[in-house]
Order: C-alpha cells, then sequence, then structure tokens
C-alpha cells in the first residue's frame, strides 16, 4: 500500500508513529467513558487468533463487547486480547466496561460459555441472559450421531425460533422437545435445560426478536477480525493483536454510524407494556402444543421436499 501511494521505505521511527496515531484512535474507542447512557442490548463473543505470548505460539482470545444505545445505535463497548476465555478474564473485561458508565443493561446475548454466563450474573445483575439460538441448535445437533439425525434435530430446533407471537414460540418450544425425545433424547433434554434462556427475547418487543435471539451482530465482527487476522497468520505480539482488533472495531464503530440498528419508533416500544401479554393470559396449551407439532412437522417436510426436488 505505502509503494503505491509512493512511500519506497518507512523508517521504524515513521512506523512507530503511524502506530502511535492508531493506538489513540483504538483508546478513544475503547476506553472512552460512556457515560451512564442506557444501552438496554449487549451482545458478547470471543474470537481466537494465533499469537506470540512468552516465546511460544497459542491460541489467544479477542474478547468484544457491542451494545445498542436508547437511540438504536450500535456501539463497541470494549475490545481485549485475554489469556483464555475464563470466569476471571470476563469478570474483569464486564466490569471495566461498567466502570466506564455502561448502565441500564436489560439483556445480554451470548453463547453458553459458564465462565461468561457467571460473571454476566455478577456485573450486571438484573438482566436477562439470551442464550444465542443458533449456538443452541449447534449444542443439540452436536449430540446427534449420524449426519442425517443432526439434520433433522437441526431443522426441528430452527423451526421453534420461526414463530410469530410469544404464545406460539413456547408452545413450539415444548413440541420441539418431545420430537427430539422419540429420535436424540440427549438434544432434547439439551434443548429443556436451555428453555429459559432460549426464549427471554420473547420478554421484549416482538420487533427486536429477530435481532436479539442470536449473536449474528458478534459474529459478523469476528468474520471481519479473521479476514484481517488471517493475512498475518500470527502475531508478533499481544499489542499488535490489540491493534489490528482494535482497528477493525474502529472500522465497524465508523460504519454503525451511518444507520441505526433499531428506529425510534422500534426503541419506543420497549417502553409500551402490550407486548408483554403474548405468552401471558389464557390459552389452551394443548391445542397450541397440537397445533405447533403440525407446524413443525409441515416445515421438516417442505424442507425434505425440497431436497429431493
Amino acid at each position: 500500500v505505502a509503494e503505491k501511494m509512493g512511500v519506497s521505505r518507512l523508517s521504524k521511527d515513521q512506523v512507530s508513529a503511524i502506530a502511535s496515531s492508531l493506538d489513540a484512535d483504538i483508546e478513544d474507542l475503547c476506553a472512552r467513558p460512556l457515560g451512564g447512557s442506557p444501552v438496554p442490548y449487549v451482545w458478547l463473543d470471543a474470537t481466537y487468533v494465533k499469537c506470540r505470548r512468552g516465546g511460544r505460539v497459542a491460541s489467544t482470545a479477542v474478547v468484544t463487547a457491542i451494545g445498542c444505545d436508547a437511540g438504536g445505535w450500535r456501539r463497541v463497548l470494549g475490545v481485549d486480547v485475554v489469556d483464555t476465555e475464563s470466569y476471571d478474564s470476563w469478570l474483569a473485561f464486564l466490569r471495566a466496561i461498567r466502570s466506564r458508565g455502561a448502565a441500564g443493561v436489560r439483556l445480554v446475548v451470548s453463547d453458553a460459555h459458564p465462565g461468561l454466563v457467571r460473571a454476566l450474573g455478577e456485573v450486571f445483575q438484573g438482566a436477562a441472559w439470551q442464550r444465542c439460538a443458533v449456538h443452541l441448535m449447534r449444542d443439540c445437533m452436536r449430540e446427534a450421531g449420524s449426519w442425517q439425525l443432526r439434520r433433522r434435530v437441526g431443522r426441528i430446533v430452527s423451526s421453534v425460533f420461526r414463530a410469530g407471537d410469544a404464545a406460539t414460540a413456547v408452545a413450539m418450544y415444548h413440541a420441539a422437545c418431545e420430537m427430539l425425545e422419540g429420535c436424540c433424547p440427549r438434544a432434547a433434554r439439551v434443548l429443556e435445560e436451555a428453555e429459559p434462556d432460549a426464549l427471554a427475547y420473547l420478554d421484549f418487543p416482538p420487533s427486536h426478536w429477530k435481532r436479539l435471539r442470536t449473536n449474528n451482530v458478534q459474529e459478523r465482527a469476528n468474520r471481519e477480525i479473521k479476514r484481517r487476522s488471517r493475512v498475518v497468520q500470527v502475531f508478533p505480539s499481544e499489542s499488535s493483536l490489540l491493534r489490528l482488533v482494535g482497528a477493525v472495531m474502529c472500522d465497524q464503530a465508523e460504519t454503525w454510524s451511518g444507520s441505526r440498528y433499531f428506529s425510534e419508533r422500534k426503541m419506543a416500544e420497549m417502553h409500551d407494556a402490550a407486548f408483554r401479554m403474548g405468552a401471558a393470559g389464557e390459552h389452551n396449551w394443548a391445542e397450541l402444543e397440537k397445533a405447533a407439532r403440525k407446524m413443525i412437522e409441515s416445515s421438516l417436510e417442505l424442507a425434505d421436499s425440497v431436497e429431493a426436488a
């Protein structure tokens, strides 16, 4: 890139100056005070990159936190490089975010890493935890033996999260557990145990569900980190890794500044109690679950027909 700009070589001092300028931008993004403004939604995840530490190459965890503020804008809340994705690492990371003023967190979306879930309960007390539906589906599929059974398990679980209202989603979840019990009992147990956390998104406005039930916003950021880090292969130090990841997240923050993740109208729905009546109230659960089972079976038949065609 430098050669195309007419620069034949860079001195050590010039490289240091460029790195210092970049470090200042990353510091401004990742260490700035958050001002105590409400951040109702937070997505957390980690991805692993090869880095040289202590004279050896090791897989190093890059942890990131992305939030959505009350205005519907996505914000980078934090980026860090840690030795391992453990309870202690997550606890320190989340405490740093809270100390900078992250407040009003109502829902945190992540995978089911035990250390992360435990740290969340201590740092953001009172916030609900949404277990990523995609990760849950993969966990259920992992319990199946053959690839045909894995595919069937995945189709059964994925159909649950396409329900249009809260009561139907609960009924389909229970129907899916019963269907899995007949073909893959271990997957059924995983799904049953995850119910409260897998359906946490139902306590929020329906217009938010699609973006709350998965960790897709983090997955896209991780793919961009992997795309950039793949060129380097092995980073010479943790500071160089943090510099590149921070630069990627600076780019993401600039991109996100051009459009809201949720419109102002949708964010205003959080203060409307009407959406909370979906799964509450009187329902004929026997009939709902019967209908839910038919919907899942129809979905499976359609998938089989498409595959056969």
